[in-house]
């Protein structure tokens, strides 16, 4: 099974033991792409690149790790968007963006005319490209294209509060890809958030995602277990005891690796349903991926290759 990621690809601005502000390459759908590749998988990277340094830097660095770029349109006159990364006294992330008429926000559906839906593919994004109406329009037309070519659809929220300038848009946004989608990975703190917004509870939240046709929600909470919920089941699979560096990237390296595994046991669109236990085996191996880059600093070179896990 081939990934196919589309969104954003920035430089995440990381600071040091000294305090200094490092460029790492980042974004949360190109960190799933390096990590399903540094484990073994064949991932595509879909996204605009600005033409700058920093855009060279990205594209790279993607294929350093074994990501192909081959479909990633490069714009001039434009910037790479930023994200300042501050780490507080529990080495929790905090952001500030600079993500104004960026490269990742001008891709139209057309700069990917010529891609090719791979035959059992995974299509993965995040909610970043629903914060403008440009990118959003964007970002539906290739996922109705993604389950029209019967690509096994995973949709990492991945809530960005700072960059929404309309917070009026984001739930009704985030909730039209639902009925397209095979699997969900919210935080607690999202999911609570938006169940919140739609005035139900969790529970009443994930009842009503099952009935839209979504087949798994897998839940991170920290250092909590992770909860791995299907319609008929709710199993918690136990974090493991790390001395946490870094938590920039964990939840990227967790549906990597979970998508990895799924791939592993070849577990694709047509047979998700009925694939239970399967199911558990990947939320096992995912945990263990996302400690694995808490354990570090940085998230690229955090992500682990499946030697470092097995």
């Amino acid at each position: 099974m081939k990934l196919t990621c589309f969104g954003e690809a920035l430089i995440d601005l990381l600071p040091n033991q000294e305090g200094a502000l490092l460029p790492i390459v980042g974004g949360a759908p190109a960190n799933a792409a390096v990590g399903f590749a540094k484990l073994g998988g064949t991932a595509e990277f879909l996204g605009g690149l600005a033409s700058d340094a920093f855009g060279q830097k990205i594209r790279s660095t993607l294929e350093y790790y074994g990501v192909t770029t081959n479909y990633c349109p490069t714009f001039d006159n434009t910037n790479t968007a930023l994200a300042v990364v501050v780490l507080d006294e529990h080495n929790e992330r905090q952001f500030s963006f600079y993500r104004n008429q960026t490269a990742d926000l001008l891709v139209s559906e057309a700069n990917f005319a010529k891609f090719r839906w791979p035959e059992i593919g995974a299509f993965h994004f995040c909610s970043n490209t629903l914060t403008t109406s440009h990118i959003s329009n964007t970002h539906m037309a290739l996922l109705k294209q993604a389950a029209a070519h019967q690509q096994l659809i995973c949709f990492d929220v991945n809530l960005r509060l700072n960059l929404w300038h309309d917070l009026s848009q984001l739930s009704n946004r985030i909730e039209a890809c639902y009925a397209y989608c095979d699997i969900l990975k919210f935080s607690l703190e999202e999911l609570e958030y938006l169940s919140q917004a739609a005035n139900s509870t969790t529970q009443q939240y994930c009842h009503w995602l099952f009935s839209l046709g979504v087949k798994v929600v897998l839940l991170s909470d920290g250092k909590h277990p992770v909860k791995l919920i299907t319609q008929s089941q709710c199993i918690e699979v136990t974090t493991p005891g790390i001395q946490v560096v870094d938590t920039t990237g964990a939840g990227d390296s967790l549906i990597s690796g979970f998508l990895f595994y799924l791939a592993q046991l070849g577990v694709h669109k047509a047979n998700l349903a009925n694939a239970t236990h399967k199911l558990e085996l990947a939320a096992q191996f995912a945990v263990k991926c996302g400690a694995h880059t808490c354990a570090q600093l940085g998230v690229m070179q955090a992500l682990p290759t499946l030697e470092q896990i097995s």
